[in-house]
């Protein structure tokens, strides 16, 4: 029988900061009792609570393993959380709800679901949380936050308002109501005051969204700040890091820029090489270039695959883009990222400016490097193609850059022209709802199907999506509809474009409306 004196000895140590002096009582009992569950289960929870979660989990899991109980599957759930390993941490916490329930371990729960983008799971014990727990600010945050997910953003807007009449103090709801003043109204002002609100109740992640806004408004100064705020308090938080980047990136700061965004989440393609690139190292005579971030910065930084000079190359990208990238860079292998070989140097292909040391003064190839025989398109009208919705990105800016595609009912009854569907992936519906469009897109296999089709046109009109970076690569003439806060890649341009000479850039001039572009690139069409 183990004595439970020694065990609340042992936890006085650990909540007293005397973690060896607790360590070696937990040591000892082990050597006599190295089995018993109970004190497994202690033990387990004493990793986690001075922070080793590695050996947590190797304790705790042993603990499971001789016998499963509410408190030890939580634990373990809590510090694979803790670990990052969040598909581990949301299969067993949904086993540790069907042991008791505890909100602690559904907020757990629901986080780690939305984490590995189960978003359906993720809804469904929100639903449960807040069904259980209707007064707990995280079961509500968690609701609000489901139906976002849920694209419910009205009625999670109204929840957050009423819940913040109860209890204004709630940073958590100040959050949420701030990202839902960017989506529904695309209102950056509201949207900051809300993040503001949320920062001086001490909501620790606040000053990454305010510092989003700020750059959003163009208020560059007051971003920094609020970016390397954020770091101060999580130093190695990736996304304000790589945010940073940009930020000093559209001010076409690039080596400051550059400093901050070389560090980007680059750990999907941690095994494609044991060599990567990085400043102050030379290229070697064979490298990988991994292309990585989407298809239009693919397309984009492409370009520079010419300037690496006579060692052998070889492109990891993916398979649509190959074909194309393939008949205009002769010389160069295009593969299969995962066809890559590890033993090579391997650079990213949206670092090859700053590893050329090829600043934004002198970005090469802007009349066009890209080509493609023009598919056949036949029409007497003028040949307009057209991409409303921008993909691939994260929920903020998919709807940042993407335009309602029933704003553009007066292009689609232009006498003058055709409009040519060039939008693959069409959430909005648009080529059902507007059968007057002929959809090339349906057809398109890969990026060379596009290409050849782009270039059978007499005008593009888009978004900002990979459609735009092709057509500009091509030559093609192009009206790039940008919104209010535009990527960094377009720096803070209003007309054209160093990138690209055959684009002209509408750039939204009211973040709520673009009556006023949409109007002026329809009186170009006719």
């Amino acid at each position: 029988m183990i004595n439970i004196e020694i065990i609340k000895q042992a936890i006085t140590y650990t909540q007293n900061g005397k973690i060896s002096e607790a360590k070696a009582i937990y040591d000892g009992l082990l050597a006599e009792n190295p089995d018993d569950v109970n004190l497994l289960s202690v033990y387990g929870l004493f990793y986690v609570n001075i922070g080793n979660y590695d050996k947590a989990c190797e304790i705790l899991r042993k603990a499971c393993g001789i016998k499963e109980s509410f408190g030890t599957v939580s634990a373990l759930g809590f510090a694979e959380y803790e670990r990052g390993n969040f598909k581990e941490a949301a299969d067993i916490l949904e086993k540790a709800v069907s042991y008791g329930e505890n909100p602690d371990i559904y907020n757990k729960l629901v986080m780690s679901l939305f984490e590995i983008r189960n978003y359906k799971k993720a809804v469904e014990f929100a639903d449960k949380m807040y069904e259980k727990y209707p007064d707990d600010v995280r079961a509500i945050a968690n609701k609000v936050k489901a139906l976002t997910q849920s694209g419910k953003l009205l009625e999670a807007e109204k929840l957050c308002v009423e819940e913040l009449r109860k209890r204004p103090d709630a940073a958590t709801l100040w959050f949420h109501l701030g990202f839902l003043k960017e989506l529904i109204y695309c209102d950056d002002r509201q949207a900051k005051e809300c993040y503001k609100a949320a920062a001086e109740l001490g909501n620790p992640e606040a000053d990454y969204n305010i510092a989003v806004s700020c750059q959003k408004l163009g208020q560059f100064d007051d971003a920094v700040e609020h970016y390397k705020k954020m770091l101060k308090n999580f130093p190695s938080d990736i996304n304000t890091i790589t945010s940073l980047g940009m930020c000093y990136l559209t001010q076409k700061n690039f080596y400051k820029g550059y400093e901050y965004f070389f560090k980007r989440d680059k750990s999907k393609f941690s095994n494609l090489s044991k060599n990567f690139w990085k400043p102050g190292d030379k290229l070697e005579d064979e490298i990988n270039v991994i292309c990585d971030q989407g298809y239009g910065d693919h397309i984009m930084f492409s370009r520079y695959l010419n300037y690496l000079g006579n060692r052998k190359i070889n492109v990891g990208t993916r398979t649509a883009l190959q074909e194309l990238f393939q008949n205009n860079f002769k010389g160069i292998n295009f593969i299969a990222h995962e066809d890559l070989n590890p033993e090579l140097q391997a650079v990213f292909i949206a670092d090859l400016p700053y590893v050329l040391n090829m600043d934004f003064n002198n970005i090469p190839l802007a009349e066009g490097y890209l080509s493609a025989l023009p598919a056949e398109v036949d029409s007497k009208k003028l040949k307009v193609g057209f991409c409303w919705e921008a993909g691939s990105a994260g929920i903020r800016t998919m709807i940042n850059r993407t335009i309602n595609v029933k704003f553009f009912e007066k292009m689609f009854n232009l006498a003058n022209i055709q409009v040519y569907s060039f939008q693959v992936d069409d959430t909005l519906r648009g080529n059902e709802r507007y059968p007057q469009m002929i959809n090339l897109a349906k057809d398109f296999k890969s990026f060379s199907d596009t290409a050849s089709a782009l270039k059978a046109m007499d005008v593009v009109v888009t978004v900002d999506t990979s459609v735009a970076h092709l057509a500009g690569a091509l030559g093609v003439k192009t009206y790039l509809l940008l919104p209010y806060a535009s990527d960094w890649r377009w720096f803070g341009d209003t007309k054209t474009t160093p990138w690209y000479k055959s684009v002209e850039i509408f750039k939204q001039q009211d973040m709520i409306s673009w009556e006023g572009e949409i109007d002026e690139v329809i009186s170009r069409l006719t």
